[in-house]
Protein backbone atom coordinates (compact mmCIF):
# COMPACT_ATOMS: atom_id res chain seq x y z
CA UNK A 1 0.00 0.00 0.00
CA UNK A 2 2.74 2.42 0.96
CA UNK A 3 4.76 1.41 -2.12
CA UNK A 4 1.76 2.09 -4.43
CA UNK A 5 1.23 5.59 -3.00
CA UNK A 6 4.88 6.44 -3.59
CA UNK A 7 4.65 5.16 -7.14
CA UNK A 8 1.59 7.32 -7.91
CA UNK A 9 3.18 10.42 -6.35
CA UNK A 10 6.36 10.27 -8.47
CA UNK A 11 4.80 11.67 -11.70
CA UNK A 12 3.29 14.54 -9.73
CA UNK A 13 6.65 15.20 -8.06
CA UNK A 14 8.47 15.19 -11.41
CA UNK A 15 5.89 17.62 -12.82
CA UNK A 16 6.27 19.93 -9.82
CA UNK A 17 10.07 19.90 -10.13
CA UNK A 18 9.82 20.77 -13.86
CA UNK A 19 7.55 23.73 -13.11
CA UNK A 20 9.91 25.02 -10.41
CA UNK A 21 12.93 24.70 -12.69
CA UNK A 22 11.05 26.42 -15.51
CA UNK A 23 10.11 29.33 -13.27
CA UNK A 24 13.74 29.62 -12.13
CA UNK A 25 15.12 29.59 -15.70
CA UNK A 26 12.70 32.19 -17.15
CA UNK A 27 13.91 35.14 -15.05
CA UNK A 28 17.52 34.09 -15.73
CA UNK A 29 16.91 34.17 -19.47
CA UNK A 30 15.30 37.59 -19.33
CA UNK A 31 18.00 39.02 -17.06
CA UNK A 32 20.67 37.84 -19.52
CA UNK A 33 18.75 39.39 -22.41
CA UNK A 34 18.51 42.68 -20.56
CA UNK A 35 22.23 42.70 -19.72
CA UNK A 36 23.44 41.85 -23.22
CA UNK A 37 24.20 44.85 -25.46
CA UNK A 38 22.44 45.24 -28.79
CA UNK A 39 24.06 43.44 -31.71
CA UNK A 40 25.57 46.66 -33.04
CA UNK A 41 26.77 47.98 -29.64
CA UNK A 42 30.21 46.31 -29.86
CA UNK A 43 31.97 44.28 -32.50
CA UNK A 44 35.39 43.39 -33.87
CA UNK A 45 35.25 42.57 -37.57
CA UNK A 46 37.92 41.32 -39.95
CA UNK A 47 37.15 41.86 -43.64
CA UNK A 48 38.37 39.11 -45.94
CA UNK A 49 39.44 39.36 -49.58
CA UNK A 50 39.55 36.76 -52.33
CA UNK A 51 43.04 37.99 -53.25
CA UNK A 52 45.16 36.46 -50.50
CA UNK A 53 48.25 38.58 -51.10
CA UNK A 54 46.62 42.00 -51.47
CA UNK A 55 48.02 44.72 -49.19
CA UNK A 56 45.98 47.47 -47.53
CA UNK A 57 46.67 50.85 -45.98
CA UNK A 58 43.52 51.83 -44.07
CA UNK A 59 43.11 55.60 -43.83
CA UNK A 60 39.91 56.40 -41.94
CA UNK A 61 36.34 55.40 -41.13
CA UNK A 62 33.23 57.56 -41.06
CA UNK A 63 29.82 56.78 -39.56
CA UNK A 64 27.00 57.37 -42.04
CA UNK A 65 23.21 57.40 -41.76
CA UNK A 66 23.05 53.60 -42.27
CA UNK A 67 26.39 52.19 -41.19
CA UNK A 68 30.02 53.00 -41.91
CA UNK A 69 32.35 53.76 -44.81
CA UNK A 70 35.98 52.65 -44.62
CA UNK A 71 38.55 54.45 -46.76
CA UNK A 72 41.65 52.44 -47.58
CA UNK A 73 44.56 52.43 -49.95
CA UNK A 74 45.12 49.23 -51.89
CA UNK A 75 47.76 47.90 -54.24
CA UNK A 76 47.48 48.68 -57.95
CA UNK A 77 48.98 46.68 -60.81
CA UNK A 78 49.28 49.78 -63.01
CA UNK A 79 50.89 52.15 -60.49
CA UNK A 80 53.32 52.13 -57.58
CA UNK A 81 51.02 54.52 -55.73
CA UNK A 82 48.23 53.15 -53.54
CA UNK A 83 44.81 53.01 -55.19
CA UNK A 84 41.53 53.98 -53.52
CA UNK A 85 38.97 51.51 -52.20
CA UNK A 86 35.80 52.30 -50.25
CA UNK A 87 34.06 49.62 -48.16
CA UNK A 88 30.41 49.90 -47.18
CA UNK A 89 29.74 48.38 -43.75
CA UNK A 90 26.31 47.99 -42.15
CA UNK A 91 25.38 49.12 -38.63
CA UNK A 92 26.42 45.77 -37.11
CA UNK A 93 29.82 45.81 -38.78
CA UNK A 94 28.98 43.43 -41.61
CA UNK A 95 30.56 43.92 -45.03
CA UNK A 96 28.04 44.95 -47.71
CA UNK A 97 29.97 45.97 -50.84
CA UNK A 98 32.94 47.99 -52.03
CA UNK A 99 33.98 50.40 -54.75
CA UNK A 100 37.35 51.20 -56.30
CA UNK A 101 38.03 54.73 -57.59
CA UNK A 102 40.37 54.02 -60.48
CA UNK A 103 41.14 57.60 -61.55
CA UNK A 104 42.91 58.70 -58.37
CA UNK A 105 45.58 57.52 -55.94
CA UNK A 106 46.95 58.03 -52.38
CA UNK A 107 43.79 58.73 -50.35
CA UNK A 108 44.32 61.22 -47.53
CA UNK A 109 42.36 61.45 -44.27
CA UNK A 110 40.62 62.61 -42.32
CA UNK A 111 37.20 61.66 -43.70
CA UNK A 112 34.30 64.00 -42.99
CA UNK A 113 30.55 63.35 -43.03
CA UNK A 114 28.63 66.47 -44.01
CA UNK A 115 25.28 66.29 -42.21
CA UNK A 116 23.51 68.58 -44.71
CA UNK A 117 24.00 66.30 -47.74
CA UNK A 118 24.98 63.02 -45.97
CA UNK A 119 28.06 62.79 -48.21
CA UNK A 120 31.48 61.71 -46.97
CA UNK A 121 34.52 63.70 -48.14
CA UNK A 122 38.25 63.04 -48.40
CA UNK A 123 41.26 64.11 -50.47
CA UNK A 124 43.31 62.15 -52.99
CA UNK A 125 45.74 62.85 -55.85
CA UNK A 126 45.55 62.86 -59.62
CA UNK A 127 48.35 60.42 -60.64
CA UNK A 128 49.17 62.37 -63.81
CA UNK A 129 49.15 66.02 -62.69
CA UNK A 130 49.96 65.22 -59.00
CA UNK A 131 47.26 67.75 -58.02
CA UNK A 132 44.97 67.28 -55.05
CA UNK A 133 41.33 66.36 -55.63
CA UNK A 134 38.40 66.57 -53.22
CA UNK A 135 36.08 63.56 -53.48
CA UNK A 136 32.59 63.30 -51.99
CA UNK A 137 30.57 60.06 -51.96
CA UNK A 138 27.03 59.18 -50.92
CA UNK A 139 26.28 56.54 -48.25
CA UNK A 140 25.90 54.14 -51.22
CA UNK A 141 29.46 55.00 -52.42
CA UNK A 142 28.25 56.96 -55.45
CA UNK A 143 30.66 59.78 -56.32
CA UNK A 144 28.95 63.18 -56.05
CA UNK A 145 31.99 65.48 -55.95
CA UNK A 146 35.23 65.31 -57.95
CA UNK A 147 36.88 68.70 -57.56
CA UNK A 148 40.44 69.03 -58.86
CA UNK A 149 42.25 71.68 -56.83
CA UNK A 150 44.57 73.33 -59.32
CA UNK A 151 48.00 74.37 -58.10
CA UNK A 152 48.03 72.22 -54.96
CA UNK A 153 50.23 69.14 -55.40
CA UNK A 154 51.06 66.14 -53.25
CA UNK A 155 48.23 66.19 -50.64
CA UNK A 156 49.62 65.10 -47.26
CA UNK A 157 46.99 65.59 -44.54
CA UNK A 158 43.62 67.22 -43.98
CA UNK A 159 41.24 68.19 -41.20
CA UNK A 160 37.74 69.60 -40.84
CA UNK A 161 37.44 73.22 -39.67
CA UNK A 162 34.83 74.63 -37.31
CA UNK A 163 33.17 76.48 -40.23
CA UNK A 164 32.64 73.24 -42.19
CA UNK A 165 35.49 73.79 -44.65
CA UNK A 166 38.66 71.72 -44.92
CA UNK A 167 42.27 72.39 -44.02
CA UNK A 168 44.66 70.76 -46.50
CA UNK A 169 48.40 70.30 -46.15
CA UNK A 170 50.28 69.74 -49.41
CA UNK A 171 53.73 70.12 -50.93
CA UNK A 172 54.87 72.10 -54.00
CA UNK A 173 57.92 70.40 -55.58
CA UNK A 174 58.65 73.38 -57.85
CA UNK A 175 58.92 76.03 -55.14
CA UNK A 176 59.94 73.50 -52.46
CA UNK A 177 57.34 74.77 -50.06
CA UNK A 178 54.82 73.23 -47.70
CA UNK A 179 51.35 74.60 -48.42
CA UNK A 180 48.50 74.98 -45.94
CA UNK A 181 45.12 75.83 -47.47
CA UNK A 182 41.46 76.26 -46.60
CA UNK A 183 39.23 74.44 -49.10
CA UNK A 184 35.44 74.77 -49.37
CA UNK A 185 33.07 71.81 -49.77
CA UNK A 186 32.88 72.40 -53.53
CA UNK A 187 36.67 72.21 -53.80
CA UNK A 188 37.26 75.94 -54.23
CA UNK A 189 40.31 77.57 -52.68
CA UNK A 190 39.40 79.92 -49.80
CA UNK A 191 42.81 80.99 -48.52
CA UNK A 192 46.16 79.87 -47.20
CA UNK A 193 49.90 80.29 -47.56
CA UNK A 194 53.10 78.37 -48.23
CA UNK A 195 56.36 78.07 -46.28
CA UNK A 196 59.84 77.16 -47.44
CA UNK A 197 61.41 73.88 -46.47
CA UNK A 198 64.86 75.46 -46.87
CA UNK A 199 67.53 74.53 -49.42
CA UNK A 200 67.66 70.91 -50.54
CA UNK A 201 65.90 68.68 -53.03
CA UNK A 202 65.49 65.43 -51.09
CA UNK A 203 62.06 66.22 -49.61
CA UNK A 204 60.17 65.09 -52.71
CA UNK A 205 61.88 61.70 -52.52
CA UNK A 206 60.90 61.39 -48.85
CA UNK A 207 57.28 62.24 -49.66
CA UNK A 208 57.17 59.68 -52.47
CA UNK A 209 58.62 57.05 -50.11
CA UNK A 210 55.92 58.03 -47.62
CA UNK A 211 53.26 57.48 -50.29
CA UNK A 212 54.73 54.16 -51.37
CA UNK A 213 55.06 52.94 -47.80
CA UNK A 214 58.63 51.95 -48.66
CA UNK A 215 59.82 52.49 -45.11
CA UNK A 216 59.01 51.36 -41.59
CA UNK A 217 59.13 55.01 -40.52
CA UNK A 218 55.99 56.73 -41.92
CA UNK A 219 56.18 60.51 -41.72
CA UNK A 220 53.65 61.94 -39.21
CA UNK A 221 51.90 64.51 -41.39
CA UNK A 222 48.86 66.09 -39.75
CA UNK A 223 47.10 69.45 -39.52
CA UNK A 224 44.29 71.08 -37.58
CA UNK A 225 42.70 74.17 -36.06
CA UNK A 226 43.61 75.81 -32.76
CA UNK A 227 40.79 78.36 -33.01
CA UNK A 228 38.98 80.20 -35.80
CA UNK A 229 41.65 81.69 -38.05
CA UNK A 230 44.55 79.93 -36.28
CA UNK A 231 45.89 76.65 -37.64
CA UNK A 232 48.76 74.19 -37.35
CA UNK A 233 50.48 71.60 -39.49
CA UNK A 234 53.17 69.02 -38.85
CA UNK A 235 55.49 68.79 -41.82
CA UNK A 236 58.61 70.03 -43.57
CA UNK A 237 59.62 73.57 -42.67
CA UNK A 238 62.98 75.34 -42.54
CA UNK A 239 65.35 72.35 -42.75
CA UNK A 240 63.34 70.15 -40.41
CA UNK A 241 60.10 68.28 -39.74
CA UNK A 242 58.29 70.61 -37.32
CA UNK A 243 54.94 71.61 -35.86
CA UNK A 244 54.09 74.97 -37.39
CA UNK A 245 51.42 77.42 -36.18
CA UNK A 246 50.00 79.87 -38.70
CA UNK A 247 47.22 82.38 -39.30
CA UNK A 248 48.04 82.27 -43.03
CA UNK A 249 50.47 85.19 -42.70
CA UNK A 250 53.73 85.13 -44.66
CA UNK A 251 55.66 84.09 -41.55
CA UNK A 252 54.52 81.34 -39.17
CA UNK A 253 53.28 82.58 -35.82
CA UNK A 254 55.08 79.79 -33.95
CA UNK A 255 57.22 76.70 -34.53
CA UNK A 256 57.96 73.66 -32.38
CA UNK A 257 61.10 72.46 -34.11
CA UNK A 258 61.87 68.82 -34.67
CA UNK A 259 65.29 67.36 -35.41
CA UNK A 260 65.08 66.39 -39.08
CA UNK A 261 63.09 63.13 -38.91
CA UNK A 262 64.79 61.93 -35.71
CA UNK A 263 62.68 63.82 -33.16
CA UNK A 264 59.37 65.60 -33.22
CA UNK A 265 55.64 65.18 -32.67
CA UNK A 266 53.33 62.42 -33.93
CA UNK A 267 50.02 63.92 -32.85
CA UNK A 268 48.65 66.92 -30.96
CA UNK A 269 45.18 67.88 -29.77
CA UNK A 270 44.31 71.44 -28.66
CA UNK A 271 43.00 71.69 -25.09
CA UNK A 272 42.75 75.37 -24.19
CA UNK A 273 44.92 78.38 -24.94
CA UNK A 274 48.43 77.15 -25.64
CA UNK A 275 47.87 73.80 -23.87
CA UNK A 276 47.87 70.64 -26.00
CA UNK A 277 47.78 66.90 -25.54
CA UNK A 278 50.97 65.68 -27.20
CA UNK A 279 52.39 62.42 -28.56
CA UNK A 280 56.05 62.71 -29.54
CA UNK A 281 59.24 60.81 -30.24
CA UNK A 282 63.01 60.95 -30.09
CA UNK A 283 64.60 58.35 -32.33
CA UNK A 284 63.18 54.98 -31.13
CA UNK A 285 61.70 56.46 -27.94
CA UNK A 286 58.07 57.58 -27.61
CA UNK A 287 56.27 59.76 -25.08
CA UNK A 288 52.77 61.02 -24.27
CA UNK A 289 51.83 64.20 -22.42
CA UNK A 290 48.23 64.66 -21.34
CA UNK A 291 48.86 68.41 -21.23
CA UNK A 292 51.84 70.47 -22.40
CA UNK A 293 52.24 74.17 -23.07
CA UNK A 294 53.44 74.76 -26.65
CA UNK A 295 54.84 78.02 -27.93
CA UNK A 296 52.20 79.01 -30.49
CA UNK A 297 53.78 82.46 -30.82
CA UNK A 298 57.51 81.73 -30.78
CA UNK A 299 60.25 79.21 -31.48
CA UNK A 300 60.75 76.13 -29.29
CA UNK A 301 62.03 72.57 -29.61
CA UNK A 302 60.24 69.25 -29.27
CA UNK A 303 63.36 67.87 -27.56
CA UNK A 304 62.54 69.98 -24.50
CA UNK A 305 59.20 68.17 -24.12
CA UNK A 306 60.72 64.69 -23.76
CA UNK A 307 59.96 63.32 -20.25
CA UNK A 308 61.32 59.81 -20.85
CA UNK A 309 60.58 56.75 -22.96
CA UNK A 310 57.36 54.73 -22.78
CA UNK A 311 59.03 51.38 -23.38
CA UNK A 312 55.87 49.48 -24.41
CA UNK A 313 55.19 51.68 -27.44
CA UNK A 314 56.56 50.56 -30.81
CA UNK A 315 59.25 52.79 -32.37
CA UNK A 316 57.90 54.98 -35.18
CA UNK A 317 54.33 54.02 -34.38
CA UNK A 318 51.43 55.90 -35.97
CA UNK A 319 49.54 57.82 -33.29
CA UNK A 320 46.35 59.82 -32.84
CA UNK A 321 44.75 61.72 -29.97
CA UNK A 322 41.01 62.34 -29.67
CA UNK A 323 38.73 63.91 -27.12
CA UNK A 324 36.19 61.43 -25.74
CA UNK A 325 33.14 62.59 -23.80
CA UNK A 326 30.55 60.41 -22.11
CA UNK A 327 29.72 61.04 -18.46
CA UNK A 328 33.28 62.45 -18.13
CA UNK A 329 35.85 63.79 -20.59
CA UNK A 330 39.05 61.95 -21.51
CA UNK A 331 41.95 62.35 -23.91
CA UNK A 332 42.53 59.05 -25.70
CA UNK A 333 45.99 58.32 -27.10
CA UNK A 334 46.02 55.54 -29.70
CA UNK A 335 49.19 53.85 -30.97
CA UNK A 336 50.87 50.47 -31.49
CA UNK A 337 52.89 48.41 -29.02
CA UNK A 338 56.07 46.44 -29.57
CA UNK A 339 53.92 43.33 -29.10
CA UNK A 340 51.91 44.37 -32.20
CA UNK A 341 48.76 45.37 -30.37
CA UNK A 342 46.72 48.57 -30.65
CA UNK A 343 47.02 50.44 -27.37
CA UNK A 344 44.48 52.99 -26.08
CA UNK A 345 45.49 55.11 -23.08
CA UNK A 346 42.72 57.10 -21.37
CA UNK A 347 43.84 60.29 -19.59
CA UNK A 348 41.37 62.15 -17.36
CA UNK A 349 41.08 65.93 -17.01
CA UNK A 350 43.74 65.87 -14.28
CA UNK A 351 46.25 64.32 -16.67
CA UNK A 352 46.26 60.93 -14.96
CA UNK A 353 45.85 57.59 -16.71
CA UNK A 354 42.31 56.39 -15.95
CA UNK A 355 42.51 53.21 -17.94
CA UNK A 356 43.89 51.42 -20.96
CA UNK A 357 42.70 48.95 -23.56
CA UNK A 358 44.60 46.67 -25.92
CA UNK A 359 43.32 45.24 -29.19
CA UNK A 360 44.93 42.06 -30.44
CA UNK A 361 46.13 38.88 -28.83
CA UNK A 362 47.19 36.01 -31.09
CA UNK A 363 47.40 37.96 -34.37
CA UNK A 364 49.45 41.16 -34.85
CA UNK A 365 47.39 44.34 -35.22
CA UNK A 366 48.28 47.72 -36.73
CA UNK A 367 46.58 51.06 -36.02
CA UNK A 368 45.10 53.48 -38.57
CA UNK A 369 42.36 55.68 -37.08
CA UNK A 370 40.14 56.28 -34.06
CA UNK A 371 36.89 58.25 -33.73
CA UNK A 372 34.02 58.66 -31.31
CA UNK A 373 30.73 57.26 -32.61
CA UNK A 374 27.31 58.86 -32.33
CA UNK A 375 26.32 56.52 -29.49
CA UNK A 376 29.49 57.37 -27.50
CA UNK A 377 31.20 54.27 -28.81
CA UNK A 378 34.75 54.20 -30.14
CA UNK A 379 35.56 53.23 -33.74
CA UNK A 380 39.09 51.88 -34.14
CA UNK A 381 40.33 51.09 -37.64
CA UNK A 382 43.43 49.06 -38.45
CA UNK A 383 44.66 45.82 -39.90
CA UNK A 384 45.51 42.35 -38.66
CA UNK A 385 47.54 39.56 -40.17
CA UNK A 386 45.56 36.34 -40.42
CA UNK A 387 47.80 33.30 -40.03
CA UNK A 388 50.62 35.79 -39.52
CA UNK A 389 50.73 36.53 -43.24
CA UNK A 390 47.52 37.74 -44.87
CA UNK A 391 46.82 41.40 -44.08
CA UNK A 392 43.15 42.25 -43.57
CA UNK A 393 41.26 45.37 -42.51
CA UNK A 394 39.71 45.38 -39.05
CA UNK A 395 37.05 47.61 -37.51
CA UNK A 396 36.51 47.50 -33.77
CA UNK A 397 33.48 49.22 -32.28
CA UNK A 398 33.63 49.56 -28.49
CA UNK A 399 30.31 50.35 -26.82
CA UNK A 400 30.27 53.00 -24.10
CA UNK A 401 29.57 50.27 -21.52
CA UNK A 402 32.68 48.40 -22.64
CA UNK A 403 34.73 51.61 -22.47
CA UNK A 404 33.46 52.27 -18.94
CA UNK A 405 34.74 48.83 -17.94
CA UNK A 406 38.28 49.90 -18.87
CA UNK A 407 38.20 53.08 -16.76
CA UNK A 408 39.14 53.43 -13.12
Amino acid sequence: MCTNQTYHLLPRLRSLIKKILFLMVIPFIFSCADDEPALSASFLKIYDDSNLDVSYKPIDVVETVDGFIILTGTELSKSDFMGIRLLKIDEEGNYEYERDLDDYVVPVGKMYLNESDSNSYFFAMNPTSLEAVLIGVTPQLEVQTEALIGGLNYPLSSAVLSNGNFLLQSYDPLTQETEISEIALDGSYVGGNSYSIGPGDDVEAEIINHYLNATERPLPFFCGEVSAGNYYFNGFYNYSFSLVFTDFADTPSGVVQGQASNAGLRAVMPLSGSDFAVAGFQFDANFQLASASLSTGGISSSVDLFPGNMAEIKPYTPAQIINYTDSDTYSIFACETKGRQILLNFYNSSGEVSGMHRIGYLNPFTFASIKQGRDNSLLILGTTFVAGRFERITLNKMASSEIAGNLN
